[in-house]
């Protein structure tokens, strides 16, 4: 469905894309991460016809998205992560205003917008003034905009930026309702643990290179942490604290943080069985324990590995 090949972008000496290879499936969710300034608007913006790239191409349902067809505009919705509210319009003024953009006829839009509405659960903001909205009802009426034309691709910049826990939520289950629906989306964000969980795929850039991409679980078992381990206990704290400095000289844990009644540390094998060796120890050593298990890597984890890791081979 959306296709970049050696995709490369130059704003005069800088180079904000540095031959970028990207493939993502139709009806998939792809997860787009990368700090300030990695290439992610510049990718957004190429596939969206709105820059021409320096060389390579990219294509959307086989579309150049470099001609700036008009096909695309129709294949494509998108919503930046600013984008004008027209204040004085109420929100199916606004909605109706983009309807004729798109060429709507006039008897279908009324129709159009009560869809979109109850698409993004909009339908009681319909009425209230563009500017009188809150940050997440804004959102909401601007992704109820780009899907007037109803788009095979949805590209979303930063959706959930300056959302509160509740509106973040709603735009996740919003995004999956679009999935739901069989269209093909990518999403730009520095919210690392959402993406997580409603992606397919994601990609991580820095410096208008990608670095990583491909199934989250795979993603994230490529660039897996050092096996670290967490043990709470219900006896004396010092016993255990002895136990860890006796554990770590002989090598057999490491980076031991000590937060009283709850430790945390590495096994430098990396081996499951050192694991369960430390647990048998610390009974051992007569200390009660109320919990023992692995801490899991997240997506923000893999983010550090992978930029720091880049940044480092430079």
């Amino acid at each position: 469905m959306i296709e970049c090949h050696n995709l490369t972008k130059y704003y005069d000496k800088f180079k904000a894309l540095d031959d970028l290879n990207l493939s993502i499936a139709e009806g998939e969710i792809f997860g787009f991460i990368g700090p300030n300034g990695a290439g992610k608007s510049t990718t957004i913006k190429v596939l969206t016809g709105l820059l021409q790239p320096t060389k390579g191409s990219a294509t959307i349902n086989g579309l150049d998205c470099a001609s700036g067809a008009k096909e695309l505009r129709y294949q494509v919705g998108y919503m930046p992560d600013n984008f004008g509210v027209y204040e004085g319009l109420k929100v199916w003024e606004y909605l109706d205003f983009f309807c004729a953009a798109y060429k709507i006829p006039k008897k279908e839009r009324t129709e159009c917008i009560d869809r979109v509405l109850d698409i993004t659960s909009s339908g009681r903001i319909k009425d209230f003034y563009m500017e009188a909205l809150s940050k997440g009802m804004k959102q909401k009426a601007g992704l109820a905009k780009t899907l007037l034309h109803d788009p095979a691709v949805v590209i979303l910049d930063e959706p959930s930026s300056g959302l509160d826990p509740r509106a973040r939520i709603e735009m996740r289950e919003l995004i999956k309702k679009l999935k739901e629906m069989g269209k093909t989306i990518m999403v730009s964000s520095h919210i690392l643990t959402e993406l997580a969980e409603i992606s397919d795929q994601i990609g991580i850039i820095e410096k208008g290179v990608l670095l990583a991409s491909g199934k989250v679980s795979e993603v994230m078992g490529e660039f897996r942490q050092e096996l670290r381990y967490e043990v709470e206990i219900l006896s004396d704290s010092k016993r255990a604290s002895k136990a860890m400095s006796l554990f770590t000289e002989k090598g057999m844990v490491g980076d031991v943080e000590d937060l009283g009644s709850l430790f945390s540390f590495v096994i430098p094998s990396g081996e499951e069985k050192d694991a369960a060796k430390i647990l048998e120890l610390l009974i051992k050593n007569k200390i009660i324990i109320k919990s023992y298990r692995p801490v899991e890597s997240d997506l923000e984890d893999v983010f550090l590995k992978v930029t720091n890791q880049h940044g480092n081979e430079e």
